[in-house]
């Protein structure tokens, strides 16, 4: 029930009907493509982490203009929503979104909008542009003043990279609406959020009154860390890369003249050989359970991760394999389709060395977006990564090589 406020809700669907109206008159009939994130935070859960899509399309998206926040979520969450206002046709309003149904069934439960940090005003009149950020959140919006009282939780601060085992500093914010009078369209004050706790790769610290939490990191590589607190909706995940010293990682360089145990033959210090070894990259899915179970409407659509190594990662690939009854399927990245292929009886059940690797990025993380939902069957996804030295990720049951299932 996304942008409910004092007014009568009979009144504010049909205010958002005239303001759809009149945003898809002015809307040019050739729409340039936005790129744009939505992150969807359920009542206990991230049902969908930041992901990125092109607003790109010609025509309007359930009667709402196709640059607006109801086409971004279309394109997101890749139509399993109830397209707003539960399939009536489109509007302001959304009750389902990945399964999960917010209807005003008790304490005023509903989903909030928030757009680039302010309280949207509905997700069919809000039009967005090029790096829009789009935060839906389970909330619980208590009459008559329908305020927000589930904030976004912002990471105003962090390093992009930090030496191993050195203390950094992350701050954190919640995005306030005026307190004690109406909440409006396009409100939101980040302000210091104390008692969060920041955590990931093995560490955890709690902001104190200024926002600030104190983390040390202990492995090289990039770590995935996220700000949370209960009762709040938690920070979108972010990436600090570690490093010790010079050694190549998050873009630092040996100094120049570093001594080798390998003299070239005129005299002169050659510089010290890459890293290899079967750890040499690392690669770990992300927002997917290895072994886990997904019913079909909660089946996993987005498939990321991240890639760890000693120098620069050069690209990422990955495969997903399906097998139900009895028959086997790749999907094919150019077609963007399953692909009928031979597949052998087996703990995982592909032919060794056969192959439907595609590129998915030339970096350490990844996000490809499957275009429609994944159907019944058991799935196995693998993580192939190159890094600028040669050395290949060495495939990992849990990490570079998750199996689940569909049903």
């Amino acid at each position: 029930m996304v942008g409910s406020r004092h007014f009568s809700r009979a009144r504010v669907v049909a205010s958002a009907f005239s303001v759809a109206a009149f945003a898809l008159a002015c809307i040019p009939s050739a729409l340039a493509a936005a790129t744009v994130t939505v992150r969807v935070e359920g009542e206990s859960s991230t049902l969908l982490p930041r992901t990125t899509v092109t607003l790109a399309a010609p025509e309007p998206v359930s009667g709402c203009p196709a640059n607006s926040v109801a086409a971004a979520i279309n394109l997101a969450v890749a139509g399993n929503w109830d397209h707003g206002e539960a399939n009536k046709g489109g509007g302001d309003f959304t009750q389902t979104i990945l399964g999960e149904t917010h209807a005003f069934t008790h304490e005023a439960d509903t989903w909030a909008e928030w757009v680039n940090y302010k309280w949207g005003g509905g997700i069919c009149a809000d039009l967005l542009s090029n790096g829009g950020e789009v935060v839906m959140v389970a909330d619980h919006e208590p009459e008559p003043f329908f305020a927000p009282t589930v904030l976004p939780l912002l990471v105003s601060e962090a390093p992009a990279s930090a030496q191993l085992r050195a203390p950094f500093t992350v701050k954190v914010e919640a995005v306030h609406t005026p307190e004690g009078a109406f909440a409006e369209q396009g409100q939101g004050t980040p302000k210091p959020a104390s008692g969060v706790t920041v955590s990931g790769g093995g560490a955890s610290s709690v902001t104190d009154a200024s926002g600030v939490a104190t983390l040390t990191l202990a492995s090289v590589g990039g770590v995935t860390l996220r700000a949370t607190r209960p009762g709040l909706a938690p920070s979108a995940q972010f990436e600090v890369c570690v490093h010790n010293g010079n050694d190549g990682n998050c873009g630092t360089h040996p100094p120049s003249g570093t001594a080798t145990s390998t003299p070239a033959g005129n005299g002169q210090n050659v510089p010290p050989a890459p890293y290899r070894g079967p750890y040499a990259v690392v690669a770990s899915a992300r927002g997917i359970v290895d072994s886990h179970s997904y019913p079909r409407r909660r089946a996993p659509r987005v498939l990321a991760g991240v890639v760890t190594a000693h120098t620069t990662v050069s690209s990422v690939s990955i495969e997903l394999w399906r097998m139900f009854k009895g028959r086997c399927y790749a999907y094919d990245g150019m077609r963007e389709r399953f692909m009928s292929a031979h597949c052998a009886h087996s703990s995982f059940f592909k032919i060794p060395g056969a192959s439907s690797f595609f590129k998915v990025s030339g970096q350490s993380s990844f996000s490809y977006l499957m275009p429609f939902a994944l159907g019944r069957g058991e799935y196995v996804l693998d993580i192939e990564a190159t890094d600028a030295a040669g050395n290949h990720t060495t495939l990992a049951r849990g990490s570079s090589r998750i199996r689940f299932y569909v049903r």
